[in-house]
C-alpha cells in the first residue's frame, strides 16, 4: 500500500520506519527542503524499546508530495494542521483514506475545511517516542494504536479495519473503536493534566506525582476536562485522577511532548489541549478557570521568546 506520513517529527519518522520494515510503500512529507536533504543523507536514527539501535532509509519527498496515496496520516503538531491540510487535495484521489494520530481537538475540523470529513479517520496512539534530533527518534513506551470513523465519516468499518491490519502487519498493537471521539476526548484529560504543567516544571511525567502542588493542578485540569465532555453529550467513564495517576507511573521518566518543545524552543500544542477545553467548555456554559490558567501562562511563555533570561 502506497502511504503517505505527513511531518517527519518523532511519531512520523516512528511510524514511518515500521511500515517500511513492513513492507509497505511509504514517503514522509516535509516542507523544508533542508530537513528533507538532511533525512535523505541520514536516514531515520531509531532506538527501539529493547535499546537496539538501527537505521532506516528516510523516504522524504517536498510537499506537496508524491501523488495520489491509498492512506495519508497526519502526524505534524496541532499548530501546524491548518497549513498542512492544504496539500491534501494532492495527496488523495476517491479511494483514499486520512488519518490523523495528533494530539488535541481541532486537527478534523482543519483537514475537513479542506477536503470534508468522507474520508477521515481518528486514532490514539498511546505510545511514549522522543525526538532527540532531526530523523532521531526514541521508542521509550510500549501502547495502542487506535482507530476509527470520525463524526461526519462515511470510511466503513471494513476499511477501518484494513488500516488495522496494516498497522498490526508493521508490529503495532492496533485495533478499531467505534467511537473514537470518546477516546479523543478521554486522551485529552490526561494531555491537558500532564502536558502544561511538566512543561511549565520543565520535569518528567512521574515527578508530577511527587508533587502536591502540581498534582492538584493536574487533576483540576483534567476534571474540567471531564465535565466539559459530559455537558457536551460525550460519554467518559474514567476517573480523571486515577487515569493521570496510571499514566504517570505507567511513563515516569518520560518527557512529555509539550516538554520537549518547550526544551526545544518550538511553539507548544497549548492550543489543541487546554485551550480547547476552554472553547468547548465556553459553548456549553461550564467554567474551566484551570485551563484558562495554564492555557494563560503557556501563551505568555511562547510570547515571551528572546525576552527571557538566562
Amino acid at each position: 500500500m502506497k502511504i503517505a506520513v505527513v511531518g517527519p517529527g518523532a511519531l512520523g519518522c516512528l511510524l514511518a520506519a515500521s511500515l517500511l520494515e513492513a513492507g509497505e510503500e511509504v514517503v514522509l512529507v516535509d516542507y523544508r527542503p533542508d530537513r528533507a536533504a538532511r533525512l535523505r543523507e541520514q536516514g531515520i536514527q531509531l532506538t527501539t524499546l529493547n535499546g537496539r539501535e538501527k537505521v532506516l532509509p528516510a523516504p522524504v519527498t517536498l510537499a506537496p508530495g508524491p501523488g495520489p496515496c491509498h492512506l495519508v496520516i497526519m502526524t505534524v503538531k496541532a499548530y501546524q494542521t491548518r497549513a498542512a491540510s492544504q496539500i491534501l487535495p494532492t495527496l488523495m484521489a476517491g479511494d483514499t483514506l486520512v488519518l490523523t494520530l495528533q494530539n488535541g481537538l481541532g486537527n478534523l475540523e482543519e483537514m475537513a475545511r479542506v477536503v470534508g470529513p468522507d474520508a477521515l479517520l481518528a486514532g490514539v496512539a498511546y505510545l511514549g517516542v522522543t525526538r532527540r534530533g532531526e530523523g532521531q527518534v526514541v521508542h521509550a513506551g510500549a501502547g495502542a494504536i487506535v482507530i476509527g470513523a470520525s463524526p461526519g465519516s462515511r470510511v466503513t468499518p471494513e476499511e477501518v479495519q484494513a488500516i488495522v491490519s496494516i498497522f498490526r502487519r508493521a508490529g503495532w498493537d492496533c485495533r478499531a473503536h467505534p467511537d473514537i471521539q470518546t477516546l479523543l476526548w478521554e486522551k485529552l484529560l490526561i494531555n491537558v493534566g500532564i502536558n502544561p504543567l511538566t512543561a511549565l516544571l520543565r520535569v518528567p511525567n512521574g515527578v508530577l506525582l511527587k508533587l502536591p502542588e502540581a498534582w492538584e493542578l493536574a487533576v483540576a485540569a483534567a476534571r474540567e476536562a471531564q465535565a466539559v465532555a459530559h455537558a457536551a453529550g460525550i460519554p467518559l467513564k474514567s476517573d480523571p485522577e486515577e487515569s493521570l495517576r496510571q499514566v504517570c507511573l505507567a511513563t515516569g521518566a518520560n518527557r512529555s511532548s509539550m516538554l520537549q518543545d518547550v526544551l526545544a524552543g518550538r511553539p507548544t500544542e497549548i492550543e489543541a489541549l487546554n485551550a480547547q477545553v476552554e472553547v468547548w467548555g465556553a459553548a456549553v456554559g461550564v467554567a474551566t478557570p484551570v485551563n484558562h490558567f495554564l492555557t494563560q501562562l503557556l501563551r505568555a511563555w511562547g510570547r515571551a521568546g528572546d525576552m527571557r533570561v538566562g
